[in-house]
Parts: structure tokens; sequence; C-alpha cells
């Protein structure tokens, strides 16, 4: 079956913080050569809980077994152990894992050997080799059938399908999965009942071998495996493509083909013998530095790079076939290899290189923000800001805590240093500040700026800064655009002078009519006929009608008033009369005075 596209990413996943890593940390060293460590490449927690501040670390270079009791704690102390035998059941240990219980034998574990079976160099390779089954029970533990000639030293079972064994994972009962580094697949042994310590019955293991699952093998560097058993997707560092693996253990979609008598079988007796295809499998990850070491805890995975000391961590998805990057870290590490998440849920990893087991202890972080206590300006309470104040709540994510952002759900804004509710920061940032170093109340041409009369505009653009009811002036006759007041320009597009009907109209005369009510728009002395003669209304102008409500055409004595006889003199009336010039015949178009 053809693997699953990768799913990963550089940027954190949902979980904003890795708390094996904290905000930063200290490497603490928990042992060294003088533990007698000597290229240790695994470690692993006794898994009793009795015994649950018990390390273990397997020594490539003494076959042996180095275990940490208290580890970390005041009164730590170790001891290593050998098995007399170890040089053919533990040769050149890689990896192991514990498995299950035993009322005898405590929790047994299995070891992963990188050799083709030389006993340490004493003869040719005969690729004899695979995994091996332990007690951990400290009374039986390189502690039984040591002596030569009896019982094969305090191993309680080994199968030899698989040199240079490169990692190991428990499955259940005494069934692990083993990364094959010779032939380079992914192989499933289960032992079922193991032989007794130092017994050598092997016709009851079942061998299968996963030929499609091809991990490449990086001479001296493991690659470790780690089993998911809610899910069961294994993960395997695929340390010489520098990517891990995934597998469906639980894929029930394979095909199984018999393979017993193969050149490959090298235990003559076997329950099972098969290759097994077709099984669901994909990438995790992918360039990667020789990664080595790998460690499940909850739905982190955590993945150490044997080629550059880096620790990665991938946020699982929910059915384990994907992961999210969340986070890389360097270490000091020379040569790191399996690495463990321990007691209070902190990283531990052995350094081949240096002969060390560290613990990986973060800078105190109470509130798991990521920012370390000494550093937090709210220690006690979870906050991203960066900017005024490290580590206090910023509710908008902009780097400014809560109590200093004027702006607290505005990520665009967050000072206001004139204290006017529009943020100093400039467009496109959201309602900018146009004068950010003066209190203003503007809302329309500008924002922030000084409004005296709260129309919305501005001093600097406010035609009328005193009267709310008026702005703009867009044609600068001093008449405004906005009707309705005693100032409302009636011709808002042309400037004009017209203050009277009409204002700010032209007025081409100046006489203060609008041209378009004045019915002498070129005479400064007139400006309406009301009663329509050809004579202004205004008596002291231009031919000034002095009958301006009464139709007239006289000419002589006065203009504009009535002339029965059309003589050109006006008719008498109470206010004028023949004694004032007016018509003495006014029916007599031929006489107009009688003196």
């Amino acid at each position: 079956m053809s693997p699953t596209a990768v799913a990963e990413g550089d940027a954190r996943s949902s979980h904003t913080y890795v708390e094996q890593f904290g905000s930063g940390f200290n490497e603490t060293v928990i042992a060294t050569d003088g533990d007698d460590l000597n290229v240790p490449r695994d470690l692993e927690f006794h898994p009793s809980s009795s015994r649950q501040n018990e390390l273990w670390v397997v020594n490539r270079a003494t076959d042996s077994v180095t275990i940490i009791h208290s580890a970390g704690l005041a009164g730590q102390s170790s001891e290593n152990r050998q098995d007399a035998y170890g040089n053919h059941f533990m040769e050149e240990v890689s990896a192991f894992a514990f498995g299950q219980d035993h009322s005898e034998f405590d929790y047994i574990f299995a070891s992963a050997q990188e050799t083709r079976n030389t006993y340490n160099g004493q003869q040719p390779p005969n690729n004899f080799m695979g995994p091996a089954l332990w007690p951990s029970s400290l009374s039986h533990f390189a502690e039984v059938n040591q002596q030569p000639g009896g019982p094969l030293g305090s191993h309680l079972d080994m199968l030899h399908e698989s040199p240079n064994g490169m990692g190991i994972a428990h499955d259940s009962g005494n069934a692990y999965w083993y990364n094959d580094g010779y032939y380079g697949e992914l192989v499933y042994y289960d032992f079922h009942d193991d032989h007794d310590t130092g017994g050598e019955d092997h016709d009851d293991g079942v061998v299968r071998r996963y030929t499609e699952i091809t991990p490449t093998r990086s001479v001296g560097v493991p690659g470790h495996m780690v089993l998911d058993k809610a899910n069961g997707i294994l993960y395997i560092a695929d340390t010489g493509a520098g990517r891990v693996l995934w597998v469906n253990t639980d894929d029930p979609t394979t095909t199984t083909t018999d393979i017993m008598g193969s050149s490959t079988q090298k235990d003559s007796e076997l329950a099972e013998y098969s290759e097994i295809t077709n099984v669901e499998w994909g990438v995790l990850a992918s360039s990667l530095s020789s990664p080595s070491g790998i460690s499940l805890h909850g739905d982190t995975l955590f993945v150490s790079q044997n080629g550059n000391g880096k620790i990665s961590a991938y946020e699982l998805a929910n059915d384990g076939k994907s992961a999210t990057h969340m986070q890389t870290v360097d270490t000091n590490a020379n040569s790191i290899m399996g690495l463990e998440v321990g007691p209070g849920d902190k990283l531990w990893y052995v350094d081949a290189g240096l002969n060390r087991v560290i613990r990986i202890d973060p800078f105190p972080d109470a509130d798991l923000d990521g920012i370390r206590d000494s550093l937090d300006d709210c220690p006690m309470t979870h906050g991203t800001s960066t900017e005024d104040r490290l580590g206090c709540p910023d509710a908008d994510d902009d780097g400014w805590s809560d109590d200093g952002d004027a702006f607290v759900f505005d990520i665009t804004q967050w000072a206001d240093g004139d204290s006017d509710g529009y943020g100093d920061n400039p467009a496109p940032a959201s309602a900018p500040d146009d004068c950010p170093d003066v209190w203003g109340n503007s809302t329309l041409d500008s924002l922030g700026c000084l409004d005296s009369d709260g129309d919305g505009w501005s001093e600097a653009s406010d035609s009328y800064p005193n009267d709310k009811l008026l702005w703009s002036d867009d044609d600068g006759d001093g008449y405004a655009d906005q009707s309705g007041t005693d100032l409302s320009d009636d011709c808002p597009e042309v400037a004009g002078t017209s203050i009277w009907g009409l204002l700010g109209c032209i007025d081409t005369d100046g006489d203060g009519w609008a041209d378009t009510e004045d019915e002498y728009p070129m005479d400064v002395s007139q400006w309406r006929d009301t009663d329509e003669d050809g004579y202004g209304d205004n008596a002291d102008g231009t031919d000034g009608d002095l009958c301006p409500l009464q139709e007239g055409y006289s000419t002589i004595d006065r203009l504009g008033c009535p002339d029965a006889d059309e003589d050109g003199y006006s008719d008498p009336a109470d206010a004028w009369t023949v004694d004032d010039g007016a018509d003495a015949f006014p029916s007599d178009d031929s006489q107009w005075r009688d003196s």
C-alpha cells in the first residue's frame, strides 16, 4: 500500500506551548561515565509504580545496563549490570522496551542488538541475531545462571531473524516490533511463552516480516520506535532517510504469505514465519537530521535528531496518521539518541558521545505561557504580550498587554497619546488619529482633531467653526453649502454676492439681488417692477416708478403712474393733485393744464 501524504507545517498548531520545552530550559546532567555509562543508546523508566524513579539505560560498548535508582532525586545511586552471556544476547545493544508484567520476573523487557552476531568480535558474523527477552527483577537480571557451562544467563528468550537491530517497541504480551537494520524491514516478533532464564526453546515463536516498511539504517545510530496502543499506530525513526514513519499495525486488510524455510529464517523451528504486505503506512515528518530517539506523550510526539542535537515536537492528528510541527529546540548533546518523558513529565535523553543522561528542566513558568517567571510581568496569569510587558493577557494579540493597550480588542491599535479615543497608528490601522498629539472629536473629514462646534468637522476643514449647523462653503462666497439656515447658500456651486431674495448667487450689478431674481440685472438702482409697467419700483433709481403698485405709463409729471388719455401726464390722485402737476384734463389727450 502506498504511503499517505505528509501533513506537517512550520507554524505551531492549536497547542501553543510545549510544556517539556517551556520558555527555555537547563540541561541537568543526571549520570555520566562515573555511573558506568559507556555509549548509552536508550533509556526508559521502569513501569512499576513502586520503581517509577528507577531509570534503566543500555550501553552499547559494554553490552550492559546501568540502573539509576531515585534518578534525579536526593539519594540517587546507580549500578551497572552485565549478564555473563551478554556478548550474544545483548551484544552491541541499541534499544530496549519494557513489556508485560510477570509474577516472577517483574516487568519483562526486550532488547535490540546492532550486530550480526560476532560475540564481540570473537567469531565471524553469522546473522544469528534478533530481539532478546529479559527479566527486570533485580534478583534475576544478570544475577541468575552467571556461571559458564550451565543455562545461558538470565535472558528469557531470543529469536534470530534480524541482524543489526536498530529499534524495538512493545506491542502486547511478549510481542514486540523490531527495526531490522540488516534486511531493512519492520518485523513483528511474538515470543508467546518465554523459556525461562537461560533456556533455548524457540518453537512457539511467531515472526512476521513487513517487507513494504523499509527503514534505512544509519550505522551506529539507533532508529527507535514507539507504539500508540490506543490506536495501533507505530512510529519509527527512519534514521538513514531523515524521516519518521507511521504504520497502522491494526490494519485488517493486510495480506499474509507463508515464507517458512526462506533464507532469512535462522531459527530451525518457529510457530509462524510469514511476510505481511498491503499494510497502511505513511510519512509523518521529513527533512530531519538522522532522527533517532522517539517518545510519545499524550498527543505529542518527540523526536531527537542525532545529526544536529535537536529535539522536535509534533502534535498528532486524532487518527495519528499526520502531525503538525510544534517546536524544535537545540540541546548541548554531542550524540543524542534515545529519549523519554519521565517523572514530572520532563524529557530525558542519552548522549552517546559524552556518556551522559540528561534531564531537560524547563525554566519555572507557573502560568505556562512560555515566559519564564523571572521575566514574566504577570507570572501567575497566562498571557502573550511582548511589547510593553512580557507574558500578560493580550486579548487582541497585538503584543501589547490589555492593561497597557488603549484598544484592548483591536489588533491594529494600542496607543492613544491624546486620549481622544482615536489610535496613534496611521491607516490602514482602524480609526487612525489624524491629529495624534492634540485631543479632538472630529469624525467626518478627519478623525480626532479639534472640532469646537461639535459638528464632526475639524477646525481646519470647517468654514464655520463655531456654528454646529454649518461647515462647508465650496464656492467660497461666504454662504454655507448646508441648507435651512440664515446663512445657507442658494447657489452653493457658484460664488455670488446676492443678499436679497437668494443668498450667495450671482449679482452682476451688485445691488444685492441675484441676477435670476433681478428684473434689472445690469442696473444697480433697480431690481423690481411690481406693476410690470417698465418702471422700476425704486423711485430713486433709474426711471423710478412713482406708482409702483399701479400699472401706468406717465412720463412727464411723474413716471409710471396711470395716464388715461395717454398724454404723458398722470391722472390726478389724492396724493398727487393738479396742483402737484397732475393732468387737469385726464380724459383729453390734447389738454393737461388750466392756468
